[in-house]
Order: structure tokens, then C-alpha cells, then sequence
């Protein structure tokens, strides 16, 4: 709600207004509380109204009283002359325990430049802003970018980001309500794709470079609730069915009687029916075991140097083989994508996937089993004949002239076809109804590769197993179903070689399947990559042979990826519930990423090499501490870096943490500890500092000083330092 005036009953008069926001539409303005005519309101009031802090803070003690009340609290604050008088019960409340004063993080000013200039997103989320909303009080832009860079920085939830967004050096958000924020999502939402294909498109041009390969892979993150989104729209359901039905004035025995009816239930299914689309927190295969909560699926794809370029979020019961095709329609929408190689792991091998990448008309890169394959293709991978030696650059490929022996390390291509029975499009059904399907056959190629250091991991691999199949047969262990791997999968019971299943006793283990660990055997070592090229790719644009098999190296970046946004920026346990804000954080913490990952390559082309986590702490840590009487033209700051390590489990010793807080022990050491990551982290953050054209700042100075180093000199006082930390500064000066 805010305060403006207002047509009202033929008169201009001061009202109380409040805003709904409405997707696609313009804002709905409704007049909560008129109070009086413009031209006679007092002198004290127009003093108030014409400070904007005052206003907005003037505007949130009428929305937080009943209707009946408004007309009386703004007769006190006009008797009072202000709105919040010296000694003002809510302000010393916050004052009290309040003992040291104001510190501020401005680690978020290394990622200004990068999400203004390089991803150029100002332009774009201002021209958004104005052409589809109504808002012009602030902006969308310094909104987003605030809930992107606190990821980085310190990442929470959104309600906690609200009550914190004053706790920044530079924050023009800091006069947004908590409303807004959630408003801010919404928006994001709806223009999701605009906004992440122009930060690519940016990115591109910045770094003068195009998309050769696109990595695809899923991951799905968790919510902290025992409901899934179906469970609770029937929960929803049923409430408002009861509701209707007591209006309507029968009896809690009729009502329990209709919900067990079947009229009940096909009103619940045309209700799901209407409502299924937003659906989207379910239950399914858990990647890290959260399988009591729901989830949401989150499908990635990066270019071949590792930065994001397209995100889509999914059910968390779907799987990830029908993610395929929306992301390559996504990828060809976006960025017209022709020249790609499609890239993903074997979990994504499948021929109705490589189908629909190649009528796509896009290359693929995608791994294959080397166990189980034709007699034909086995005995080719065995063969030495036709291998070439190799080794590992980096990321990069390095074929040697040398003679290939049995241990060195090798690859070969050779041909290779693919078979499999796919379901039709049309929907046709058998005569047992079942889906019809039909034979797809892929053509392409494949590459062999051998490591001697794979060959001993998958031989103490299947050492291991070994062993456990044994214990499982000299306990008589009952084993259920056959499994195609794990130490299952060498377990022989006597239910495969029975006519019967139905005596249990028959999935009793009796022995070790010694074929299948001699197949292992010869195949350790072995990894397989199949692979195709666009089809309407010019020779000069196609990937040869060394640059294939070093693509599908790369795609361990994706994980690198998925590992950054779930440790570094907490992607999950998600805090919101509504499909709209939960692809919003998605979304959100892709832009957060990608503003990362250009800060370090920021920082290699400056010849500094740091980690991802290495930048946000450094970031995380900056921070300046605030003193002086509270005015703008007499603050002081002095530089810092947070003092949290000191009571960090890292430097108490191995489960040392567990113990009383007297009984640690190691006090020098750990002092020492402290003082070296402090001065490592000092050292980083004047690196970045640099590489983005900003002077480190100094141990101490004036307000004008710091906003000279951060290159703030055009930026108003109170956007560089929140009204409320210099009422804060006040306040300290007053309990002192």
C-alpha cells in the first residue's frame, strides 16, 4: 500500500491505496482509505509526505491498523509532527542489544558491471518494465539484480532477504516492501526466457564467441514439506467443498456423505483437471536421497566454455528422458540453434532421444554402455588394430605419434547402428490397448576409449562387489528381482533356473554368475562416446575427431555447475511454493551463475585463478563497518572482513565443535588458522576488486572516499546508505 492523491468523489484528496499486482495486466489501484482534501492538509502532513522514507514508513503504520483506526493514527502523527519522534518505543526496541554499529557488505558491487554491461540486463529489464507494468515508484532491475547477487553473497530466503536488503553498501532496494519482492519473482517468471536469452545473447557478444556444443543434464532439488502439490490441492478442494456445502446449510452428515460419493469424486477430477499445470512439486527419484519430500526436476544446458544457456524446471515425477525435447524446442527458439552437438550422459542415451536430436537436425556427443553389446562391436573394441594413442590437456586432446600398446592410453572410431522400438506419436494403440510402436534405427559413430588408471578403478570396483556377492550367497541372502549392475547383478539365485516363481525360496542366492564378471573383466578400462554431426554442417563448422572426444570431457562442467548452485548459491531446500516463484529461483540462480563464472574468467585473464567458492566467501566478506553522528556528511567507515571464522567448526579441530566452548583446546593454533584466511581472503578480494575496474578500498575513510574506490560517485547518499542505518547511527549515539 502506499499514500498518493486521488480523484475522489469529484475532490483531490490524500487516499490510501493499495496495489494488486495481475500477470500481463496493468496493476488494479484500489482506494482503501480517503482521508482529506489535498488543498487542506496541514503544513506538519505536506513535511512528512515530502520525505519518501517518511511516506512509505507513514504508509506501512496505516496498512498495519484496521480502517476504523487509520483516521485516528494519522491525527497522532500529525500532533506529533513526525513519524517516528526521538525515543520512539519501536525504534529503541530495535536499538536494544544493538552494540556495535552498522555493518555493510559490498562484495555485490563486483557483480554490478557484469549484470549491467556484459548481460546488459538494465537495458532489457527497464524496457520490460515499462512496457508491461505500471511500476515507476522503483525499479525491477536493481530488484532482480539484488536477489541474484545475494546468492552469492549470502544466501536466504526471500522474507530474509527483505528484512536484510538495507544491510548493503549501494542498495536503491532498500525502500521495496516485502510485497514486492514476491511481486519482483512474478515478473521474472513471466519474462524468464526474454531475460536469460538476452543475458546469452550478451555474453556472446561481449566475449565475441558462438555456440558449438550444448551440455545437457538434470538434477532435482527438494522443498522442506511432507505435501506434494496434488495432495494439497485436493486438501484445498475438500476445504472449499466443505465450505460450500455448510453455506448451503446441510449437515456435517450429509457433507461427509457427499465427499465419500462418487458425484464428489468426478468434481474433484474436472477440479484437478483445470488446475494441473500448476502442479509441479512431486514426489520421484531423488538424486540425494530426499525421497519423504517433493521435488521439482531442473534440467540445464551450458556452452562448451561452461556458462549457462537455457533452464527449464519440470515435476519432480518426470522423467528426465521427456525433458529432452522441450530443451532443444527452447534451444531452437532462443538461439537458432544448427550447428550444435547435443551433449548428455548415458542416462539420456536413449534412441527415442537421439531421435528426436537428430530430427532436430542437431549433432549429438552422448556416452554408451560398453557392456552387452554385439559380439561383432565387443570384438571391435578389444582389437588393437585401428587405436591411436593419447593423452589429457586440460580440457583438450593430445594425439601421440607413438605405438599403441595393451596399457597405454587409446581411442578408435568406428561405425555404429543402434536398434530400438519406439512409441508412436499419434497415439494408436494395440488391439490389448496398449501403445503401438515402431523400429527406429540410428546410424552413427563410435568412439573406444582405454585408460589403464579406469582400468584399475573398475577393477577394485568389481573386487569389491565381488566380495559382496560372495557374502551374499554364503549367507543364503533372498535377493528379489535381477538387477542389470551393482553387486546384484553377479548374484545367481535358483529362481533362474526354475519353471515356477512363486516359492519364495527360489530367490534365495546359490552362487556367482562367473560370466558376467569375466565380461567385466575384459571391459575394464573401456568407456564408449556414439556421435553424429548437424545434419546441414559445413565441413569447416564440424567437430574433428580429437575435439569430439575432449567435448564429452567437458561435460563434467554441467556438474560443476548443478554443485555450485546447490552448494554455493543454495538453490535448495526452496523456500517458496508457487510454480511461478519457484522457476523465478531457478532462473535467478542461473543469472547468479553465470555473473560467477564471468568473474572468474574476469580474474584468469588478469592472471589470478580462483575458485567459485574462493570468489563468493571473498565477496561474502566484504563488508564495511559504519560510525559517526548519523548524518551522511560526517560517516565514516572502516573496512573489514566478517569475524564469523572465529567460531567456525573448521578451526576447532576434528570434532572439537562437540565439546563446551571452554574445553577447546589449540587456541594459538587457531588463532594462526584465522589470521591466514583472513589475509588469504583480503588477498582475493582486492583481485576481483581489480579485475572489474574497482580499487580495493582502504582500511578507513569518509563516505566520499569509499564511494570514489566503488565507483559510486554519481549514486545518491541515500542509495549508497540506507536512511534507516544512519537512524540507526542516531539511535547508537543516543544509548551511548
Amino acid at each position: 500500500m502506499y499514500l498518493s492523491s486521488k480523484q475522489y468523489c469529484g475532490t483531490k484528496c490524500l487516499c490510501l491505496i493499495k496495489s494488486t499486482y495481475r500477470a500481463g495486466k496493468h496493476p488494479l489501484k484500489t482506494v482503501v482509505k480517503c482521508f482529506m482534501p489535498m488543498d487542506s492538509i496541514p503544513d506538519v502532513l505536506k513535511t512528512i509526505l515530502a520525505n519518501k522514507e517518511d511516506k512509505a514508513r507513514l504508509a506501512r503504520m496505516l496498512e498495519a491498523v484496521d480502517k476504523s483506526q487509520m483516521e485516528g493514527l494519522l491525527q497522532e502523527v500529525i500532533a506529533r509532527g513526525t513519524v517516528m519522534p526521538e525515543g520512539d518505543d519501536d525504534l529503541e526496541e530495535e536499538v536494544q542489544g544493538f552494540n556495535s554499529w552498522p555493518v555493510l557488505k559490498y562484495g555485490h558491487l563486483a557483480a554490478w558491471p557484469v549484470w549491467n554491461k556484459i548481460l546488459g540486463l538494465k537495458y532489457r529489464i527497464d524496457y520490460l518494465q515499462n512496457k508491461t507494468t505500471g511500476v515507476t515508484a522503483w525499479q525491477l532491475n536493481d530488484l532482480l539484480f539484488y536477489l541474484a547477487a545475494a546468492k552469492m553473497l549470502c544466501p536466504e530466503s526471500y522474507l530474509e532477504a527483505s528484512s536484510s536488503k538495507s544491510d548493503y553498501f549501494y542498495c536503491p532496494w532498500a525502500q521495496i516492501s516485502q510485497d514486492n519482492f514476491y511481486r519482483g519473482l512474478d515478473f521474472m517468471y513471466e519474462h524468464r526466457e526474454d531475460i536469460l536469452a538476452h543475458a546469452v545473447r550478451s555474453r556472446l557478444k561481449a566475449s565475441s564467441t558462438s555456440i558449438r556444443v550444448a551440455f545437457f543434464d538434470c538434477t532435482n532439488t527438494w522443498f522442506e514439506t511432507p505435501y506434494d502439490d496434488l495432495t494439497w490441492q485436493i486438501i484445498r478442494f475438500r476445504r472449499a467443498v466443505i465450505e460450500r456445502e455448510s453455506k448451503a446449510g446441510k449437515s456435517d452428515p450429509e457433507i461427509e456423505a457427499y465427499l465419500n460419493s462418487e458425484d464428489f469424486e468426478k468434481e474433484l477430477q474436472a477440479g484437478l483437471e483445470l488446475s494441473k499445470d500448476d502442479i509441479i512439486r512431486m514426489r520421484g527419484p531423488s538424486k540425494e536421497g530426499r525421497y519423504a519430500q517433493p521435488l521439482v526436476g531442473v534440467a540445464l544446458a551450458i556452452d562448451q566454455t561452461g556458462y549457462p544457456i537455457d533452464c527449464k524446471v519440470f515435476a519432480g515425477n518426470m522423467s528426465e528422458l521427456k525433458m529432452v525435447e522441450p530443451m532443444l524446442e527452447s534451444l531452437a527458439a532462443k538461439y537458432g540453434c544448427k550447428d550444435v552437438y547435443f551433449t548428455a550422459d548415458r542416462g539420456l542415451n536413449s534412441v527415442e532421444s537421439i531421435d528426436k536430436i537428430k530430427r532436430a537436425g542437431l549433432g549429438f556427443v552422448v556416452a554408451q554402455k560398453v557392456m552387452r553389446q554385439k559380439k561383432e562391436v565387443a570384438e571391435q573394441m578389444l582389437d588393437l588394430n585401428g587405436y591411436r594413442s593419447f593423452r589429457f590437456e586440460g580440457d583438450d586432446i593430445s594425439v601421440l605419434d607413438e605405438e599403441v600398446t595393451k596399457d597405454c592410453s587409446r581411442f578408435k572410431i568406428c561405425d555404429y547402428e543402434r536398434c530400438s522400438y519406439v512409441e508412436n506419436t499419434d497415439g494408436a494403440v494395440t488391439a490389448k490397448g496398449r501403445p503401438r510402436r515402431h523400429k527406429v534405427t540410428i546410424k552413427c559413430r563410435i568412439i573406444f576409449t582405454f585408460s589403464s588408471e579406469r582400468q584399475d578403478r573398475d577393477l577394485a570396483e568389481l573386487n569389491y562387489e565381488i566380495s559382496k556377492a560372495n557374502q551374499a550367497v554364503a549367507d543364503g541372502k533372498l535377493m528379489g528381482n535381477k538387477y542389470s549392475n551393482g553387486w546384484r547383478s553377479l548374484v545367481e539365485t535358483a529362481k533362474e533356473h526354475a519353471e515356477k516363481k512363486e516359492d519364495k525360496e527360489m530367490y534365495r542366492a546359490v552362487g556367482i554368475k562367473q560370466d558376467v564378471i569375466a565380461e567385466r573383466r575384459k571391459a575394464a578400462g573401456y568407456h564408449a562416446v556414439i556421435f553424429d554431426h548437424p545434419e546441414n554442417c559445413s565441413k569447416d563448422n564440424m567437430l574433428n575427431d580429437n575435439e569430439i572426444l575432449s567435448a564429452y570431457h567437458r561435460l563434467v562442467r554441467i556438474e560443476d555447475c548443478f554443485r555450485v548452485m546447490k552448494s554455493n548459491l543454495s538453490i535448495r531446500p526452496m523456500y517458496v511454493r508457487s510454480k511461478q516463484r519457484i522457476v523465478a529461483h531457478c532462473y535467478l540462480c542461473v543469472l547468479s551463475l553465470m555473473m560467477l563464472r564471468y568473474l572468474q574468467d574476469m580474474l584468469e585473464a588478469s592472471g589470478s585463478k580462483l575458485s567459485i567458492r574462493q570468489i563468493t566467501r571473498a565477496l561474502g566478506d566484504a563488508s564495511v563497518l559504519l560510525y559517526g553522528p548519523g548524518t551522511y556528511e560526517d560517516t565514516r567507515y572502516m573496512n573489514i572482513l566478517g569475524h564469523e571464522l572465529m567460531h567456525a567448526p573448521l578451526y576447532t579441530g576434528k570434532r572439537r565443535a562437540q565439546q563446551p566452548l571452554n574445553e577447546i583446546e589449540n587456541q594459538d593454533k587457531i588463532w594462526e588458522t584465522y589470521e591466514k584466511e583472513r589475509k588469504s581472503r583480503a588477498d582475493n578480494l582486492s583481485l576481483i576488486m581489480q579485475a572489474v575496474g574497482l580499487k580495493p578500498l582502504k582500511a578507513g575513510g569518509t563516505l566520499a572516499d569509499a564511494k570514489r574506490s566503488l565507483n559510486l560517485n554519481s549514486i545518491s547518499n541515500d542509495k549508497v546508505v540506507a536512511r534507516v542505518k544512519m537512524k540507526y547511527m542516531e539511535a547508537c549515539n543516543r544509548q551511548n
